[in-house]
């Protein structure tokens, strides 16, 4: 039997992913370098239908994010949330709410600033909205003290790519207000599959425990090759002249027996030819 919240589900008769998934994220500059670090992400939607008709009339989803790490450290940081919802009575979507009111997209995970997770996060709120496609998108307003220097370009471009438009307030684009537009013309943003792949967790398990298997084998072979030779040395250091015979034999004895046998081969040819 599946473990529903590791396999695929369905909804509305379509496959959707699991709910726990782990995704690893490499370096967006060097892809093929090994893993800057691995992230745990729990998908949760709510559905409320009407009992009349069984029609949606409102949903949510979040997704909970945590930096997974060899030592558990109780300090804030390297996890948090993205939400999305959807309102019949608004005819609306929000892309930062699991409500209708304001909301608001903070990615807090040190060392792994810029690498696409925010994208990948935003894209998957961006895919769930669009199950309604004629709703509106709820306006998204961006304030001055959200960021600062590079990072309100960033900003910026993060909603932007999903086919966001802004009325900026001010020259340098610190302030502004997303423009009215429908769930079914934001753009769905790929780009994080360049660096980030996303694994069930029984694999990234399977995965862990055939590494610690692995390293548990290679230590037990080294253990027993430093037991052979702290027992030679123990051989040589109590009787050193025997042990270095023994050697000498080990070492020369392959190439004595070659010797012997070339030797009995040339004295078969000799006499044959005698």
């Amino acid at each position: 039997m599946a473990l529903p919240s590791f396999d695929n589900g369905w909804r509305e008769g379509q496959s959707v992913k699991p709910r726990i998934l782990v995704l690893e994220i490499k370096d967006k500059d060097r892809p093929d370098d090994k893993a800057l670090g691995w992230v745990l992400v729990e998908r949760e939607e709510t559905y409320r239908r009407d009992p009349r008709d069984g029609t949606i009339y409102e949903a949510s989803i979040r997704l909970s994010y945590q930096r997974i790490t060899a030592k558990f450290s109780h300090r804030d940081g390297g996890k948090g949330r993205f939400d999305g919802s959807y309102s019949r009575h608004f005819n609306a979507v929000s892309l930062t709410s699991t409500s209708m009111s304001k909301g608001a997209v903070f990615l807090d995970l040190p060392g792994l600033d810029g690498q696409r997770i925010g994208t990948y996060l935003m894209n998957e709120i961006v895919q769930w909205v669009q199950q309604w496609p004629e709703t509106t998108v709820n306006s998204i307003e961006l304030l001055a003290g959200q960021a600062h220097g590079d990072n309100k370009s960033r900003r910026n471009w993060f909603y932007e790519q999903f086919g966001l438009v802004f009325d900026y307030t001010d020259p340098e684009h610190r302030e502004g207000r997303s423009r009215p537009m429908l769930a079914g013309a934001l753009v769905k943003v790929e780009t994080w599959k360049q660096n980030i792949t996303e694994h069930r967790m029984l694999d990234y398990l399977a995965a862990v425990l055939y590494a610690e298997e692995r390293a548990t084998s290679e230590l037990q072979a080294r253990d027993r090759a430093c037991a052979q030779l702290i027992a030679e040395q123990r051989r040589a250091e109590a009787r050193p002249v025997r042990w270095a015979l023994r050697r000498l034999y080990i070492h020369y004895a392959s190439t004595v027996l070659a010797g012997l046998v070339l030797t009995a081969l040339v004295g078969m040819a000799w006499i044959k030819m005698a």
